[in-house]
Formats: C-alpha cells, structure tokens, sequence
C-alpha cells in the first residue's frame, strides 16, 4: 500500500516499535485521540500485518509497508523477527525523512534484547541516528503537558561506570541541549540547575568532592550566556523546578531524571531528539510487554510525543538531513 503520494511538511512518521510491544495500538490509539492538529498529517511504517492486527482502519492514517513479510510474533517477549520488524519500520521512516517525503518522526519503543537478536548493528534509536552523520544529537526528557525538563550527563551505562564518566564533557553538552531546546519551546532565557551526584551536593566535601569538579563546566557555561545553578542536591532541585524556580535540570545519571520524572509525569513522558535536522519524539517508556500481553495499554506518553512533534513541526531545524541506511 503505498503511503506517500503526498509531499508535506507537515508529514509526521509514526513507525511501529516493537510489534510484540505496545508500540502499534498506542500510535492508533493516541491517533484516534486527536493527538494531531489539524494539518498534520500521520503515516504509519511498519508491516501492514503489525498495523493490522492492532486493529488498524484506515481513517487512522495510511500505511508504508515494509514488506518483509513476517507474521507479527505473539505479544510480550523480544524476538528475532520482533527486531527485524522494528529495525525496518525505523529505517524507512529514516528514507522518508531523508526524502523530503516527512519532515519528523514519531518512533515507537523497540527492544533492544529483539534488534540484537535480528543481528540489527545498532543498539537503540540513538546510536543509529549517530551512524547516520547525527553523532551531535542529543536526548531531552520531559513531560511537556506538565512543563518538567530535563538532560542526561550519561545515559544507558552502569551506575558504578556512570559515576566514573560524570565530568564537565557530558554536563556542557547536556546543559547546551536542554538550553536549545527550551528555547525552541519559546523560554528566552532558560534557567536551569545541575544536579549534584552526591547527597546534600557532598556537603563541601564530607560525603563526596565531585561537585568541586564539576562546579567550573557550570561556571564557563555561565560565562557563554546559559544560565545554570549548581550543583544543588538532587532532591532540592526537582522540588525547585516543579516549582517553576528552574525551567530545567541537568542530571548526571539515568535514574536521577528518571525516577522523579515518572513519579510526577507517570507515563506521559517523551524523549526529544535534539540536534537534528527533523523532528524525532518517542515516548520515554519502553515496550511494556506485561501491558502488551494484557492490552492495557497506557497510551499518554504517545500522544505527548505527537502533540510535541507536532507543535515543533512548526519550527524547523536546519541542516542536512542524514542519510538513510539498510537493514
């Protein structure tokens, strides 16, 4: 079936996830939500048998199939054939893009375990942009609808290796990231904290000196115009940013943004690609294959990933778009 007949910028490609996942029903049913304004238009990638068995109409979009021709595989468990589904939705939502045929990207969550079972060469969705000519992006969390932002120093490593690799590198290009992207959501002047890694930010020292390394990247950032505190202690800097004190935090590890984003956004949290020449929004959550298995699916962090795609539709990066890859 042929789904891009059309040449628009304001084409949104949603792909398909993991078809094991809850990827499929909830990019349908967050469609049939109204998460998209009027002249924004979806296409849907992936295998029509993945978007068909999650109960695809075709008021819900059309469909680029890949045609690989694999049965979707039964819900809830990472597969060869789950990764090999996923892998091929993202590359041809990668040649849209690339085409001019989308102007962004909606990415359902994948499995990791599925895309190394099908001998995929990339980890997650990140890594592959990187291979693509987008090694400078990076990753923005946030719950839009309730204005919680935030960047990570580190990402997807051990905790014991994240604490090695904290340093004024990953603070300045998290910080600059979450500047960016503020400031593309319309806040002139962000104001944003770093979190420190120790608690009580090392109590000058008595329980952990890494603050005093990290305090002259806040400082040189300071001097460049973004404007960063810091390091505060974790816990009084998310109690100062739902406050609306900061605009957004900088945090050095993954389950220092996580664990309080998910207790005040739930579900309804997105992950921003920043950096690139389209648009690329996903929800922050993975395949939820207990949710996938039961058909409870929480759909909130899809359609906060749509709305916001679609509201940055609206202004454009510039740049290059990267080629696009095989399978």
């Amino acid at each position: 079936m042929s789904a891009t007949s059309r040449r628009s910028p304001k084409t949104l490609a949603f792909t398909c996830g993991d078809p094991a996942g809850v990827g499929p029903r909830a990019v349908l049913a967050s469609l049939r939500a109204g998460a998209l304004p009027a002249g924004v238009f979806p296409v849907l990638v992936g295998d029509a048998s993945v978007w068909k068995r999650a109960g695809w109409r075709a008021c819900d979009g059309p469909i680029r199939d890949t045609r690989l021709g694999l049965a979707p595989p039964r819900a809830g468990a990472p597969s060869a054939d789950g990764g090999r589904l996923s892998a091929a939705s993202f590359e041809e939502a990668l040649r849209l893009v690339g085409r001019g045929l989308a102007a962004g990207l909606v990415t359902a969550p994948i499995s990791k375990r599925s895309w190394d079972m099908a001998g995929y060469p990339w980890r997650d969705h990140t890594e592959r942009l990187a291979a693509c000519g987008a090694d400078g992006a990076e990753m923005v969390l946030g719950v839009p609808s309730r204005g919680l932002w935030c960047a990570l120093a580190t990402r997807h490593v051990p905790l014991k290796k994240a604490v090695r690799e904290v340093g004024a590198r990953g603070v300045t290009s998290a910080a600059r990231a979450l500047d960016a992207a503020l400031r593309r959501l319309g806040r002139s002047r962000p104001r944003l904290a770093l979190c420190a890694l120790n608690p009580h930010s090392g109590e000058g020292g008595l329980i952990g000196g890494e603050e005093a390394c990290l305090s002259p990247a806040v400082a040189a950032l300071r001097r460049d115009g973004i404007l960063l505190d810091g390091p505060l202690p974790a816990d009084s800097a998310w109690r100062l940013h739902v406050a609306g004190v900061y605009d957004g935090l900088v945090c050095l590890y993954h389950d220092q943004a996580l664990i309080p984003l998910k207790v005040m956004g739930g579900l309804a949290g997105v992950n921003w690609t920043i950096g690139l020449p389209f648009v690329r929004v996903s929800p922050a959550h993975g395949t939820a294959w207990d949710a996938a298995r039961s058909g409870e699916v929480d759909v909130s962090g899809t359609i906060e990933a749509a709305r916001l795609a679609a509201r940055l539709l609206a202004h454009p990066t510039k740049g290059t778009t990267p080629g696009a890859g095989r399978v």
